[in-house]
């Protein structure tokens, strides 16, 4: 017995060895610049006697948090007071360090270490706050220019050590698992069928986008690949039971496994495969790295798949909470009575809250709140077009009268509403309009910042800041004019903005998307763009349609994959040719085209002797196109023009030639650096993220309105032509009534003498 139990605590022993070096193994670091977490990369300034900011730190529910290190690099003024000025570091409001500001040594390398304690799963918010002086006395100006002090935030550094958890193995974790916490994400999409079917490349391309609107902001990493049956062997030698058939060295991320029950037999645990007794969705640890997961997504047949894939892009709650599930129907709104969430429609009216808006207190320290509104693409607006706010709000008593709130769109300053009742205030309705060509289509940022000054103010005056108060109200409004619908195309900017027009009000149902090859990286590519257009309306496109077959054709037409010496005709009707012989236009001269004031201006400019706006001159570009033998190497193009066979409809190309990685094209293509930058018809970059853009060729407009938009910019541009026309139907209605007076007359009145 005794020799059983030594055994028995040498074996609880070797156990809990294996997991303390497990737990050393698996430590790992990841370091960023402080600029990271600001929303503008600018220097970071404290002012004043005390002053503050803030930044936010995104933790992930799939890390166990060891520390964090803070790496400052500081400069304050020289002309603090030694023994009055401070700098603390708070974390989720404790203090967690401290250092004094001198005024000699001024600038500062400070290294704090944050206990895990003080960490949480989501965002962390790190304060760093200052008491500056120059003076022993309270006799000083409490905003004095030389009261600051400076972070670096490029040289600042915010380390992670941490370890990675176990993944839970619950539908209802999705969320956690899948998230923008350590701002990267990796997955790979396998398959067991030797072909890639229409239907797998549309299971793909919705798994991709259920990923990336989980990530929201963050870039997702993206592969495909074939996987055949695998012998896992334990210790021993022998075959393992009941474990996924998987080559380990193919699971280097996150996977989802999907297809029929019949492809994925052989790969499938038995248990599981017993399980998919319809549409069916699991998830489960990877055998080799518990610390990542296999999502499992079948079915009987294509249709349950379908409806697996389906399901899984909509399981945005914390449900079912359980590993495993079969799909019994979903239930899909109406296309044509619904919207993306958050979306505005003209003829409208809004309360903040509706646009995911809550209540919000400024103060001194705290003086921003943002509102965030997403405006159809295609929105057409005349100049007298105004949006309205209706804004409901109060401020506080002892206010100096220069108090006001700035409102900015778009980082552009656009209003100003002054705090000047010495008493405070309540406003219920207060009206601000603004014009609707300052929106953008797509998102767009509302900005309302205070500024705030005591009605106390000066050298050796105690400053009460404490009363500098303003709250507006979540039901405010705002509402939109009654508009057309119409918008130039093609537009790379507006498809970087909003996705459009492959994507409409979150449809694609008039597009398809054509897949040029076969190779693992163009079908990755093709869902990862996809992925990033479906961001944009926050929601899957149900109703895409992608195929690899060239006859596939609807009113849009996206062509993604490689070109081939032999693909002369496909980008028939575009201003690039890609083949044999290449054809690239380069900037040369511009066109400039005057334009005049239209009929009613000038009627307005005659009857008010009121002077119009001068009308702003069209520039074109006038390229020269070169046709020569060189292709695309190692550059990557995205190309948007008309298509050729279907009238207000754009082709839209993203394309590489057959020795390129177009997946790792995309990758770069949809960093928030290189993606914002998209402008024109033709874009070109390559993987260090240089680019170059241009238009070329020629745009149409489209929209619900398009021939009264149309007739509207023609006679725009050429006035007198409508007021030939106007004179021409006067004439022709005055002839026309003559003409009737004397047929009344002749029937009626034949005795009267005219």
């Amino acid at each position: 017995m005794p020799k059983l139990l030594s055994h028995c605590a040498l074996l609880l022993m070797l156990l809990l060895l294996s997991d303390s070096v497990w737990a050393v193994e698996a430590k790992q670091s990841k370091s960023w610049p402080l600029s990271h977490f600001m929303f503008e990369d600018q220097a970071l300034m404290i002012k004043n006697v005390s002053g503050s900011y803030t930044i936010s730190f995104p933790l992930s529910e799939r890390v166990e948090p060891l520390s964090v290190e803070l790496d400052l690099a500081i400069t304050n003024s020289n002309l603090l007071h030694e023994n009055r000025a401070q700098f603390v570091v708070h974390v989720n409001d404790y203090v967690v360090g401290q250092i004094k500001l001198n005024p000699v040594n001024n600038e500062t390398k400070a290294k704090f270490i944050i206990d895990k304690d003080y960490l949480r799963s989501g965002y962390n918010q790190i304060s760093f706050k200052v008491a500056q002086h120059y003076t022993e006395t309270q006799c000083e100006d409490w905003s004095a220019p030389e009261l600051w002090t400076a972070i670096n935030p490029a040289k600042s550094t915010l380390t992670l050590n941490y370890q990675d958890r176990w993944v839970s193995e619950k539908l209802s974790d999705l969320n956690s698992l899948i998230n923008d916490k350590l701002d990267q994400y990796a997955l790979s999409i396998l398959r067991a069928d030797e072909k890639r079917s229409n239907d797998y490349l549309y299971w793909g391309a919705l798994l991709a986008q259920g990923v990336q609107l989980r990530l929201k902001y963050v870039p997702m990493q993206l592969d495909e690949q074939l996987v055949k049956p695998y012998t896992a062997l334990d210790a021993a030698g022998a075959s393992l039971a009941n474990v996924f058939k998987l080559n380990p060295d193919q699971l280097t991320h996150d996977a989802i496994l999907v297809g029929t029950k019949t492809t994925l037999q052989a790969i499938l645990p038995e248990a599981v495969s017993k399980a998919i007794t319809g549409p069916y969705l699991g998830i489960f640890q990877q055998p080799a790295t518990k610390a990542r997961f296999i999502l499992v997504a079948s079915g009987n047949t294509d249709q349950e798949v379908t409806k697996a894939v389906q399901a899984f892009t909509l399981l945005s709650a914390p449900f079912p909470d359980v590993q495993q599930t079969v799909i019994e129907q979903t239930l899909l709104p109406d296309p044509n009575l619904t919207f993306p969430r958050q979306s505005v429609l003209p003829d409208h009216t809004y309360q903040f809250k509706q646009l995911a808006f809550a209540n919000k207190v400024l103060t001194a320290a705290k003086t921003d709140a943002e509102l965030t509104i997403r405006l159809p693409a295609d929105l057409y607006g005349t100049e007298e077009k105004m949006v309205a706010l209706n804004l409901n709000l109060a401020y506080g008593a002892g206010m100096r009268k220069d108090s006001v709130i700035n409102i900015s769109l778009n980082g552009l300053f656009n209003h100003a509403i002054q705090l000047k009742e010495a008493e405070g205030a309540h406003y219920r309705n207060y009206r601000i309009t603004i014009p609707l060509r300052n929106f953008s289509a797509g998102s767009n940022n509302l900005k309302f910042s205070a500024v705030l000054t005591p009605s106390e103010y000066g050298k050796c005056t105690f400053v009460q800041r404490e009363n500098l108060l303003v709250s507006l109200y979540e039901d405010s409004t705002i509402t939109f004019p009654d508009v057309g619908r119409g918008v130039e195309l093609p537009d790379l900017q507006l498809l970087e903005r909003t996705g459009f027009p492959i994507i409409k009000n979150g449809s694609a149902a008039d597009s398809v998307v054509r897949v040029l090859d076969d190779s693992p990286d163009s079908v990755a590519a093709a869902w990862h763009f996809l992925a990033k257009l479906a961001g944009h309306s926050a929601m899957p496109t149900f109703d895409l349609a992608i195929s690899k077959d060239a006859a596939a054709t609807k009113k849009n037409i996206v062509l993604i994959g490689k070109l081939s010496a032999q693909d002369q005709t496909l980008l028939a009707g575009s201003p690039v040719r890609l083949g044999q012989l290449n054809r690239f236009p380069y900037l040369l001269k511009e066109e400039q085209q005057k334009k005049d004031e239209s009929f009613w201006q000038w009627l307005d400019r005659m009857i008010t002797d009121r002077e119009s706006p001068s009308l702003v001159t069209e520039i074109k570009p006038a390229n020269a196109p070169v046709s020569q033998s060189g292709g695309l190497g190692q550059k990557f193009l995205l190309l948007s023009y008309p298509s050729p066979q279907s009238p207000e409809s754009v082709v839209l190309a993203l394309i590489s030639d057959r020795q390129n990685d177009l997946n790792a094209g995309v990758n770069t293509l949809v960093s928030p650096e290189l993606w914002s930058q998209l402008k024109g018809n033709i874009f070109t970059w390559n993987d260090q993220k240089k680019f170059y853009s241009q238009q070329e060729g020629a745009t149409f407009l489209s929209g619900h309105s398009v021939s009264r938009l149309g007739m509207i910019q023609y006679f725009s541009n050429h006035p007198w032509q409508w007021l030939v026309l106007i004179l021409s139907l006067l004439v022709l209605m005055a002839f026309i009534i003559h003409q009737l007076l004397i047929r009344y007359k002749k029937r009626t009145h034949q005795a009267v003498d005219s």
